[in-house]
């Protein structure tokens, strides 16, 4: 830092300006560019306006904070990381990419970054404070607010292009250089690796979630290298958890601070179901270890002592039972009784990882391995009776390789599953009801056929249909539920009316315009009808 002076009506205020050796100026570059790549090349849904909202906000908090204090004018160059780390992972669902200058949801990035800032000072043990500031912050808003008001920055920033490389390149190089500038290289190291076996074991054991830019769930393999390769986790592991205010000091407390992260975000991913949830499980287990880490500072070496060393702590003698003459004997600290209290140790890690995923092995939306859907069998209904059959602009984004053929094949299967529901009503036959509908689609549809057989009537459409095209479809309950494969139908109806004490047979009614879309569930190689919605829902 270099001092200056400001003399304001008589009374002189030092001035603390920024240099080049500063770390966090070269923290700040690194996030800086990607920034503008998000803004330029990522097509991050974030304005300018909502960072500078969040910069301006915590820079004059710190400002006013730090002058009240020392009666000195201080460049806020760890508020301003924390505002732009805020702006970097949060986002405001509704704004748009490209609109620079939208103030929407603004009160969010002005709230949570003043929060975040503020928990700095407020919030502190022993003169340090506990929490990574950004980290807290987020973490607390994303429980607080959920999914509906704000979501945190995407774990898939799209396929890869010479944009995504450049992000890729610059999180990487910067977090290297300046990790190992700051000796915590192996905090990034041991947390990486651990996160990456560990949730290695959550996939293999058949975890899925979901996401809003995925069509279907995302499991096993495809699942974890989106986390592990996943920009948004580079972020952390490089400028969060290596927070040297936040961390332990000795080496050893690093690499042993980094494990428990890397082990503690899997375990708390496990169980998630969704892409919003995920994110703020890895976000959360730095919140739970930076409170950790004090009772951690009790069973590794102090910072600076000869056993601050890795190898040497692990290499070092520990004491055993007492030997008949009084001498208490050195053992190693990896003996066998050791090894072998490891290995248990991380059997009991595996079992943990395992049995915590079990809520999430049970996709909601089946899609095949290689991604593709549908199946090579024959037409439930003959081609030539199918009506025009299109792919809609957003499929078409969101699943590249749906082919023609596969949109016949789901087309064909709406009309027989129509058909089936016809029959079922006709003929007052739950299994017929099974044939074609799933979910809250059947139940109502049974509760149709149970209030006939209880005495009431029953409404049986017949459609024509004109046009069908292929659309995502999104749960209007559930926005982190992602998009499910949809057929949008454009046709005609009549209804006739069964049933009544006694049983009559009314007229059909004169032909209606009929518009829905149908969410489709993959039950074994047909797909199903899991409920209708209006148009307008894609």
């Amino acid at each position: 830092m270099t001092a200056h002076a400001l003399r304001v009506g008589g009374h002189e205020y030092p001035v603390v300006l920024p240099t080049l050796r500063d770390p966090r100026m070269h923290l700040a570059s690194v996030i800086i560019t990607v920034q503008i790549l998000g803004q330029t090349v990522l097509g991050f849904e974030l304005s300018i306006a909502q960072i500078l909202v969040s910069l301006g906000t915590a820079a004059a908090l710190e400002l006013a904070i730090v002058f009240h204090r020392q009666r000195a004018i201080v460049w806020p160059g760890s508020a301003l990381l924390t505002a732009n780390g805020v702006a970097l992972i949060l986002r405001v669902p509704g704004t748009e990419h490209g609109d620079w200058w939208s103030l929407h949801g603004w009160y969010y990035y002005a709230g949570i970054s003043a929060a975040s800032l503020l928990s700095k000072y407020l919030i502190r043990y022993r003169g340090h404070h506990v929490f990574n500031p950004s980290n807290i912050g987020l973490v607390v808003a994303f429980l607080l607010l959920g999914s509906n008001r704000i979501e945190p920055l995407d774990f898939w920033w799209g396929p890869m292009s010479p944009g995504i490389a450049a992000a890729t390149a610059v999180i990487l190089v910067g977090g290297f250089a300046i990790t190992s500038r700051l000796d915590l290289l192996g905090m990034a190291a041991g947390f990486w690796v651990t996160f990456a076996l560990s949730l290695g074991i959550v996939a293999s054991s058949g975890h899925c979630m979901t996401a809003t830019w995925h069509l279907g769930p995302i499991c096993g393999a495809s699942f974890w290298w989106v986390l592990v390769t996943s920009p948004e986790v580079l972020i952390f592991l490089f400028f969060m958890i290596t927070d040297p205010k936040t961390t332990p000091t000795g080496r050893v407390a690093r690499v042993v601070f980094g494990v428990c992260v890397g082990f503690l975000a899997a375990l708390l991913v496990a169980p998630q179901t969704t892409e919003f949830a995920s994110k703020v499980a890895v976000l959360g287990s730095l919140a739970i270890m930076c409170v950790a880490r004090y009772p951690l500072a009790r069973v590794v070496p102090a910072a600076g002592s000869d056993d601050d060393h890795l190898r040497r702590w692990l290499a070092r003698p520990v004491r055993g039972r007492t030997a008949p003459d009084g001498t208490p004997p050195a053992r190693p600290r990896l003996g066998l009784g050791t090894v072998g209290g490891g290995v248990a140790a991380a059997g009991i890690c595996v079992l943990a990882l395992v049995f915590a995923g079990t809520p999430a092995r049970e996709p909601t939306v089946h899609l095949r391995p290689d991604g593709t859907v549908g199946s090579p069998r024959d037409l439930a209904v003959d081609d030539s009776d199918l009506p025009p059959v299109s792919i809609s602009d957003a499929m078409r984004e969101l699943s590249p390789r749906l082919s023609d053929r596969t949109a016949r094949l789901m087309a064909a299967d709406v009309l027989a599953d129509l058909a089936s529901e016809r029959r079922a009503r006709l003929e007052l036959d739950d299994a017929a009801a099974t044939e074609g509908t799933v979910f809250s689609r059947l139940q109502d549809l049974q509760g149709e056929i149970a209030s006939v057989q209880a005495g009431g009537q029953i409404t049986v459409p017949n459609y024509t249909i004109d046009r069908m095209v292929i659309v995502p479809v999104y749960d209007p309950k559930n926005a982190q539920a992602g998009p499910q494969f949809g057929v949008e139908v454009h046709g005609t109806a009549t209804y006739t009316t069964y049933g009544g004490t006694p049983p009559t047979t009314g007229a059909p009614s004169p032909p209606e315009p009929y518009e829905r879309v149908f969410a489709l569930f993959l039950s074994g190689d047909r797909y199903l009808l899991a409920a209708d919605y209006p148009p307008g829902v894609e």
